[in-house]
């Protein structure tokens, strides 16, 4: 039988504190339950630095814990290596699909 090959997925918002740690609970616990956990990498990072250090928002703890999905996780932000490394990778918004691709040009104002 082959050999699996360990495959990466990232989940990303803006603050790391609600949507992506949400989502990568779930995932754990989805590759988990099917005992397929060791061929996977998961976690979850923002594309701003609002949130760094912080832990999840209490109403996406308390809605994981009430699906007795667990939930251990601590705000970052996305380097890039770690894009480099990922095989799928999940935007919350809009806004994170264009910072993750480079093409976020930030606020744009027209001058009259």
């Amino acid at each position: 039988m082959a050999e699996q090959s360990t495959k990466s997925v990232l989940f990303v918002c803006l603050g790391n504190i609600c949507r992506s740690p949400i989502a990568e609970a779930v995932f754990r616990k989805l590759v988990t339950d099917q005992n397929i956990s060791e061929n996977w990498r998961v976690d979850s990072a923002a594309t701003s630095g609002y949130e760094i250090g912080n832990p999840p928002d209490y109403r996406g703890q308390s809605c994981m814990k009430r699906h007795g999905i667990p939930m251990s996780h601590v705000a970052r932000q996305v380097p890039s290596l770690d894009l480099k490394m990922c095989v799928l990778c999940f935007s919350g918004s809009l806004t994170a699909v264009l910072f993750l691709t480079g093409t976020w040009a930030g606020p744009q104002t027209q001058e009259l």
